[in-house]
């Protein structure tokens, strides 16, 4: 059954560590991994030894996104495999892949409702989980119990949510593969855009060749104009490149004859009168030549054009035999510029791409001076495309690293930090330019910004030293109270041994509330959080928080006060209260007694405040853009004061707006901190009365269609 479950039920069995050492693993290989099939086989084989699945597989969309194939598995036929092509809607996978929701199958019945023949033959129960990347599908990641299994139970709901956390691994080790493919793609194919460019700026072109061919033919024949016709590539038709004393029209016309083919397919010829010829015909005016000598021009035996000489005199044997000659150079040559125009409109057409392109790159020749600058090089370097080009490199880049690198004939890689104007970090990456292009020596500097990147690494990296030690401290707690009454729990003092079991009972919360607290975040990355709304006195659900929380900390004084004494709002009471915990255990957590928490409320008459202020240490005014980002740690070290996960913020920012409200925070640090809840009397969605109760008959206070 695909899920969609609120926090308050999730499942609360907690992990043993063997359980706990398989998420962090799955977790870790997304930046160890060397390839994505490594990574995606640590994930598969990780999951596959949690959830205690008989086999497993991923299967990613193909290129044209028509179907699945396995990318990697393990226990299934290799046969099954190589023969993998799941259509989107096609059994379990194809269901997933289509509706984008996690599915659980914990039965056999529930098997035959989704899946293939051939899966219900086979599968007794599985669970099948989405990759998701920025809203779009990339695949699926599937566990499955065997009919012929060891006869464990089916998989159950808590089994999805961890497939959940694993599929997320594997959706961003996907993202991250694609990615770096397609930057390296790309920087092949601009130094080789590159290449092309500088040949392609050396070539006659077609006018040149053209304006060529018929100063020679009028000089040899003692012409008095004529014209030029050129074939496109791929012997497209012909076009008028060149027109002289003869109007375009009359040689368009010209062309349009059907035995024009027949000039092109035969060989230089002298044309007595013109008016009779049945091509050139059009070409004939009072007081203008009447005889044309006619020149295919051919490349490689293949047309590529013609010249036409007016002539007053008949053309002696000499002039024929000289012009018969030119005329096979001229063919190569205007063959050449032809294609040489094709790839200048491409290379147009690419230049306004490049330039486009966020990658800086760089040109330098044989001596280290600069060819080439792109903008995007010019804005990261601080450089003058107009001013720099022909100037050496050395001592423009900024970064030594570089330039040693640019320096080297062999070329090479690295990664490096630019700090100017911005802080941003680069793959650089040089390659030698084809000397058989016109550029022998000269090297192509390309830095692909992999910034985004280096962030979300340290920020999985942090995360993973935060949840390392929050899930060490109280399993060491734990091990040691739990080996000690096992081995001397009946010799223990009475108060001793209630002492152990609430400190094992305290920790083990602890790691509940750690557990759930990730599950939570992996439900509300995917969906927006369920509310349960209900008509409560807010001044009240506050006042019974505050309470329960006093009781926990009974050296502290935590205040209320409010502009109303009750205030019935549509709330879900439970998430609110939360919200609340979080936000005074915060307050709690960076003050010190004597100084109170304070919490106040102010109604007004389209909503209400809730505020909780502190006096503690407050907090950097450069740590609140992103003080409610998910995994965020004030103090990421290991050896910080107080514990938490960096989730607790980012939870209360989704519960509150999924209310249709807003959280924000001020801070001074020194003076403290003040935490802002506001909520709309009516949460979003929902109306005080309907609209029309003849017509569409709903109660007040009923969710908005």
């Amino acid at each position: 059954m695909p899920i969609g479950r609120r926090r308050d039920e999730l499942p609360t069995t907690d992990l043993s560590r063997d359980e706990l050492a398989a998420l962090l693993t799955a977790a870790r290989s997304v930046n160890e991994a060397t390839d994505l099939d490594a990574a995606l086989n640590i994930i598969l084989d990780e999951a596959i030894k949690l959830l205690g699945g008989d086999e497993g597989s991923v299967m990613l969309f193909d290129v044209d996104r028509a179907a699945m194939t396995i990318r990697v598995s393990r226990g299934l036929d290799p046969a099954v495999v190589a023969a993998s092509r799941v259509l989107p809607g096609q059994g379990i996978s194809g269901y997933v892949a289509q509706s984008g929701r996690p599915l659980l199958l914990a039965s056999d019945e529930a098997v035959r409702r989704y899946a293939n023949p051939l899966e219900a033959r086979s599968i007794r129960s599985a669970v099948s989980v989405p990759l998701r990347d920025r809203g779009t599908v990339e695949g699926v990641l599937n566990v499955n119990l065997r009919g012929d299994g060891d006869g464990r139970s089916g998989f159950t709901e808590r089994e999805l949510e961890l497939a959940t956390l694993f599929a997320e691994h594997a959706a961003t080790t996907v993202h991250n593969s694609t990615s770096y493919g397609q930057a390296r793609q790309r920087g092949d194919e601009l130094a080789l855009l590159f290449d092309a460019s500088r040949l392609l700026s050396e070539a006659v072109t077609v006018e040149d060749v053209s304006a060529r061919v018929l100063d020679t033919s009028t000089e040899l024949l003692d012409g008095r104009g004529g014209f030029v016709v050129v074939l496109g590539e791929d012997q497209a038709g012909p076009e008028v490149s060149l027109a002289r004393s003869v109007a375009r029209g009359r040689v368009i016309a010209a062309l349009r004859r059907d035995q024009f083919a027949e000039l092109l397919a035969g060989g230089i010829q002298f044309v007595s009168g013109l008016s009779e010829h049945p091509v050139l015909a059009p070409l004939a005016s009072p007081g203008s030549p009447d005889d044309a000598v006619v020149v295919p021009l051919r490349s490689e035996r293949t047309p590529c054009g013609l010249v036409v000489s007016l002539i007053v005199h008949p053309p002696d044997d000499g002039a024929m035999r000289i012009l018969a000659n030119y005329a096979s150079q001229a063919g190569v040559a205007l063959a050449k510029a032809v294609l040489l125009r094709g790839m200048r409109a491409k290379q147009a057409e690419l230049a306004s791409l490049v330039h486009a392109v966020p990658d800086p790159m760089i040109v330098v020749d044989h001596d280290g001076r600069f060819v080439s600058i792109n903008p995007a090089a010019a804005e990261r370097f601080g450089l003058n495309p107009q001013f720099e080009l022909g100037l050496p490199y050395q001592g423009r880049l900024r970064s030594t690293e570089l330039e040693g690198l640019l320096s080297d004939p062999h070329g090479g890689r690295m990664e490096v930090t630019l700090y100017t104007p911005s802080p941003h970090t680069y793959r650089a990456r040089v390659t030698s330019a084809n000397p058989q292009h016109g550029m022998p020596g000269a090297r192509i500097l390309i830095l692909d910004d992999v910034t985004s990147e280096k962030d979300s690494e340290q920020t999985k990296a942090d995360f993973l030293a935060v949840i390392g030690h929050e899930l060490r401290t109280p399993l060491t707690l734990i091990k040691g109270y739990a080996s000690t009454l096992a081995r001397r729990g009946e010799e223990l003092d009475p108060d001793v041994r209630a002492k152990a079991l609430d400190a094992i009972a305290a920790h083990s919360h602890r790691l509940e509330r750690l557990i759930a607290d990730l599950l939570f975040v992996s439900n509300i990355e995917r969906t927006q959080p369920p509310l349960a709304l209900i008509q409560a006195d807010l001044v009240a659900v506050v006042a019974d928080e505050l309470d329960a929380m006093r009781r926990e900390n009974p050296r502290r004084e935590i205040e209320l006060r409010s502009n109303v004494d009750s205030l019935d709002v549509l709330i879900d009471n439970v998430k609110l209260e939360q919200v609340l915990h979080h936000l005074v255990d915060n307050a709690l957590k960076f003050s010190e007694a004597p100084d109170p928490v304070e919490v106040a409320i102010e109604a007004s008459d389209f909503d209400v405040e809730v505020a909780v202020s502190d006096r503690g240490i407050g907090i950097f005014t450069g740590h609140l853009p992103t003080l409610f980002e998910r995994f965020h740690q004030l103090d990421g070290t290991s050896t910080r004061a107080h514990g938490g996960t960096g989730v607790g913020l980012y939870i209360c920012k989704a519960l509150v707006e999924a209310h249709g409200g807003h959280i924000g925070v001020t801070s001074a640090l020194g003076r403290g901190s003040t935490f802002t809840v506001r909520l709309p009397l009516l949460p979003l969605g929902w109306t005080a009365e309907p609209e029309d109760e003849t017509e569409s008959g709903d109660a007040a206070g009923a969710p908005s269609s």
